[in-house]
């Protein structure tokens, strides 16, 4: 495959106009085939990444299920979204071992995103900051937990969500963090707290802004503790429901490592009505997901329309919300080695965008164009 005359968003962050060659379902030298795709007013970007969300078109993660996973798979990559890490919620030991068994025995069919990993979010998390997490389950930070499901995903859990402020977090930081990338997450943790799970090893930041303290002068909370350390990653959700875009620009000035994430829960992709979240009822109306007393409970939208609704509602740089889409995260999970940017030898997957109006146009997928 030859992709002629578009503009290549290259691994420095500009934009190039240069052809592309896939071979073997890798960027490369010269091309396997014949096939041209002729790019013309357009950008060429890596295929996005999304490593945080829970599902889409009434399928949830925590099913457990291969049916859900291909429903999932295959809805986020005609979206743009060639791989992912989708999230466990707050449940069940079992329920939770039952879905890391099943993503450890998935296999991608050829229309499907290529599941690099798991998010565990939850259970060791604040029960002052639930979120849509459910209190029920929530436990303490536990090595032999965390090595069971660890054993029980094959060794797929890619990152890890924890409150640094609870008994044993520190020690769960210190022990794993070489193994999984440790996420600040719902948590009630002040600055002090915060600053103590990062200097442990945790490398990121779940949902900026969401299910933790905001920002006072007197109080600044992890958001801050988190900026002080330049090798964060932060996560952030640019639905236009969860953070008001002057944040989101805010976030995007403080942090060099934005990680764009959807969030999404099983309502994207369908219309108005009531779903579930980690088994509580969840409300959607428009683009708006709360539970019953009123909390937000993830987004019914996918990462591809984060990245345009940051960019055109936003204002976000184009470059930055490119790079939060794919080096950053493809970085914080540690798959930038075959993913995450247009370079030779890397996964051949790429998203043809209209120039002026970021419509989708085409996605290339593991090098075979998906449509």
């Amino acid at each position: 495959m030859i992709i002629k005359n578009g503009l290549i968003f290259t691994p420095e962050g500009t934009f190039s106009e240069r052809n592309i060659y896939i071979e073997n379902e890798r960027f490369s030298e010269s091309a396997d085939d014949n096939l041209q795709i002729d790019a013309s007013e357009c950008y060429v970007l890596p295929g996005f990444i999304d490593i945080h969300f829970h599902g889409c078109m009434n399928a949830d993660f925590m099913d457990g299920e291969d049916s859900s996973l291909k429903t999932i798979c295959r809805y986020e990559a005609m979206h743009g979204i060639t791989s992912v890490t989708p999230a466990s919620m707050t449940m069940s030991e079992d329920s939770i071992s039952k879905a890391l068994k099943c993503a450890a025995s998935f296999k991608a069919e050829d229309d499907m995103a290529s599941l690099e990993g798991v998010y565990l979010e939850g259970p060791f998390i604040s029960s002052k900051k639930l979120g849509a997490q459910n209190s029920l389950y929530v436990r303490e930070p536990d090595e032999k937990l965390l090595e069971k499901f660890i054993s029980d995903s094959s060794g797929m859990i890619r990152t890890v969500a924890i409150a640094p402020e609870v008994n044993n977090a520190l020690n769960l930081i210190t022990k794993f963090k070489d193994r999984v990338n440790f996420s600040v997450a719902h948590t009630d943790a002040d600055y002090d707290e915060a600053y103590k799970g990062f200097e442990a090893g945790a490398r990121e930041l779940t949902h900026c802004f969401n299910a933790m303290n905001s920002i006072h002068h007197r109080a600044p909370g992890p958001i801050c503790a988190a900026a002080e350390f330049t090798d964060v990653f932060s996560e952030i959700i640019c639905d236009g429901v969860h953070i008001q875009k002057g944040a989101v620009r805010l976030a995007f000035r403080v942090f060099e490592n934005m990680v764009m994430i959807s969030d999404s829960m099983e309502a994207t992709g369908l219309e108005n009505g009531v779903y579930a979240l980690g088994g509580q009822k969840v409300e959607v109306k428009d683009k708006l997901a709360t539970l019953e007393n009123g909390v937000i409970a993830g987004s019914v939208t996918n990462l591809y329309e984060c990245f345009r609704t940051a960019v055109k509602d936003m204002n976000i740089p184009l470059y930055k919300a490119v790079f939060a889409c794919t080096r950053n995260p493809a970085r914080s999970v540690r798959i930038f080695d075959k993913t995450g940017s247009i370079e030779i030898g890397k996964r051949a997957d790429a998203l043809i965008v209209d120039k002026k109006t970021l419509e989708l146009i085409h996605v290339i997928l593991r090098g075979k164009l998906l449509f």
